[in-house]
């Protein structure tokens, strides 16, 4: 594991030491960095020994003390290859060094009086830092750069009365790599998801890192007609930079036919799954077929050694999910599940709003949906192929509630009804009550049988509530302030998630970045699932399956 020298020291109004803590989480998240953190300035003048294959600078001052021993330790070692991130105030740090100025590219002029909201453009979206990275917008304050060194590639900038102002920028000097990302002023700022990619890459290719060869190539076993689905992931995956689309398989001729109109200029349409997995290069293969085929199939294409992503939900028993998530440590191969969701507008509004602490602590959480109508007859009404009523809807709305409330669940209180549609075998009502160890609660259900609809989320807080229905529009009651404020707040995140989901598979492939929907955070919704409908059985509440907490 490379190590990584994280260097802060100044005001305390610059989160100098907070942020190393951050970015030592973060790298150790990603697995392949260690850092060391010190405000010790002799530090640099050891650099050469070849210890740390990158240096972090977060300082502000310091104008002549970097003694000639420390630009010497530092310098040369950014000369011999070593990598050198600048973060934010470094520009106004070791003014006093030509020398140091001369390396980094650039020193600082200005930033306006007040902290305001500002784009983060990226301006080169092909540069192992800035792939797949979206633009986003920061508040805080926006540092303004002279002595700017015109062999500069600038990768993301901003705006200022009509200039285009730089704010991460990447330069050679020797044989090492300069990094300068102007951002980091605020708390906020280092918990922004988009900074922190921008940081950690920062970091990973000022150490040495590359952009791969070639794309992940991707097949698509199933392209079902069901709400297009095969369609839907093709075009998703194509729209990702670092994935290709190679390949496609459906034992139905006519939906192979479909996909050559559908998704033109693949390089093979198949109708045997086994054809699919024989293509020496195909990397990942995306799973897009009936719920009782996810585990075989899933289990098939990890043993012909190719990544795997499964459409929800992950499987139907928890045997199975073992079974994948064994095979896929076994064969050393990445386990996915389409979570997307977790990526919609209305609940990642909701997290932000808990998080900014206006409904207090949560202690109970109602979601679902449901309705008054036959469920229809397809293989989703059938329960030997679906799992059952509560394995569709339910992949999402348990996924959000586990990652909505932190700690492990402890007991789970199921229900299933069966009154009206004895033609399908899904049951007519299913309903979870889930305990969590911090006390919090939770309660799901799914009903083709509900003649009046509940809420899709009810969210109770120790300061407030949060109501949200089928729409753009949350209503927030919140006493956090002392007086009872009730007000409307629309979503305006867009989307499904699919483009988000599908950029991290791309991070995690190509680059080694932390994956965000992991195989074992699937399993814990069968888990829950599983432990419903046990409870169900006996008539009393129950505890999930080991692995499932």
């Amino acid at each position: 594991m490379s190590k990584v020298l994280y260097v802060y020291g100044g005001p305390p109004h610059h989160p100098t030491e907070q942020g190393g803590k951050v970015l030592a989480d973060l790298m150790r998240q990603w697995g392949q960095y260690e850092v060391e953190m010190t405000a010790d300035l002799d530090a640099l003048a050891a650099l050469p020994t070849g210890r740390y294959a990158a240096v972090v600078l977060y300082a502000t001052g310091f104008k002549d003390d970097l003694t000639p021993a420390r630009e010497k330790g530092l310098l040369d070692f950014v000369r011999g290859g070593g990598g050198f991130v600048a973060l934010h105030s470094a520009t106004d740090t070791f003014r006093g060094s030509r020398g140091y100025i001369d390396m980094l590219g650039s020193e600082f002029l200005v930033h306006p009086r007040q902290h305001f909201e500002f784009p983060m453009t990226v301006a080169v979206k092909d540069h192992y830092i800035t792939a797949r990275v979206p633009d986003f917008t920061l508040n805080e304050d926006q540092y303004h750069l002279q002595s700017f060194a015109p062999d500069n590639q600038v990768l993301v900038e901003s705006q200022w009365q009509g200039k285009k102002v730089p704010q991460l920028y990447v330069r050679q000097y020797g044989k090492g790599r300069v990094v300068y990302l102007g951002n980091g002023h605020t708390a906020a700022t280092w918990a922004h998801p988009e900074f922190q990619k921008l940081l950690t890459r920062s970091v990973a290719w000022a150490a040495g890192a590359e952009t791969p060869a070639r794309p992940i190539r991707c097949g698509l076993l199933g392209y079902g007609p069901a709400f297009n689905m095969g369609k839907g992931h093709g075009g998703w995956i194509s729209a990702t930079p670092g994935l290709q689309v190679v390949a496609m398989c459906d034992a139905n001729p006519a939906r192979v036919e479909a996909a050559k109109q559908e998704l033109p200029g693949l390089e093979a349409y198949l109708t045997s799954a086994d054809d699919l997995l024989a293509m020496p290069d195909l990397d990942l293969v995306v799973v897009i077929l009936p719920h009782n085929l996810h585990a075989p199939m899933a289990l098939k294409c990890l043993e012909a050694g190719k990544h795997v992503i499964l459409e929800k939900p992950f499987c139907i028993t928890i045997d199975e999910a073992n079974a994948m998530i064994a095979k896929a440590r076994e064969k050393g191969r990445m386990l996915s599940l389409f979570h997307n969701r977790r990526w919609d507008g209305d609940y990642l509004t909701i997290r932000d709003l808990i998080n900014r602490g206006l409904i207090g602590e949560v202690f109970h959480v109602e979601c679902g949906q449901g309705g008054y109508h036959h469920p229809g007859y397809w293989w989703r009404s059938d329960k030997a192929i679906s799992g059952g009523a509560m394995y569709d809807w339910g992949a999402h709305f348990l996924d959000w509630i586990l990652n909505l409330v932190p700690g492990k669940v402890t007991q789970v209180m199921g229900d299933f009804q069966k009154r009206v549609w004895h033609d399908v075998t899904n049951e007519d009502h299913g309903q979870a009550y889930i305990r969590f160890d911090s006390g919090v609660t939770a309660d799901y259900w799914v009903s083709s049988i509900a003649a009046i609809n509940r809420p899709k989320w009810l969210i109770l807080g120790t300061k407030g509530a949060i109501q949200a229905n089928w729409s753009d529009e949350l209503t927030v009651v919140s006493h956090a302030s002392g007086v009872r404020l009730e007000s409307k707040v629309k979503v305006t995140l867009p989307g499904y998630g699919s483009t988000q989901y599908y950029r991290n598979i791309a991070d995690h492939l190509l680059l080694g970045e932390p994956l965000l929907v992991t195989p074992e955070s699937a399993r814990r919704v069968i888990g829950v699932i599983d432990a419903a409908q046990r409870s169900s059985a006996l008539g009393q509440s129950v505890a999930p399956a080991p692995g499932c907490e």
